[in-house]
């Protein structure tokens, strides 16, 4: 388990057992809103199959894609 100093604190990173980062993004009110990567398709799908799919978060699907995030020689 994490330090209870880290938990739920904005950019704290946990590796999971599945391969998975999981950064959380942020923390409001007690709710914590985080992003996570998986090392590829077949764990996404291992891990969300049991999870009842609900559509698109308009407030994701909203955000600018990857390249937006990418750095660049410029900078």
């Amino acid at each position: 388990m994490a330090d209870s100093g880290d938990s739920a604190r904005n950019a704290a990173e946990y590796r999971h057992a599945d391969g998975s980062v999981e950064i959380v993004f942020a923390v409001d009110d007690g709710r914590v809103l985080t992003v996570r990567e998986y090392p590829d398709e077949e764990t996404f799908e291992s891990e969300t199959e049991s999870a009842a799919y609900v559509g698109q978060h308009e407030g994701v699907s909203d955000l600018p894609g990857v390249e937006a995030f990418e750095e660049t020689d410029d900078s």
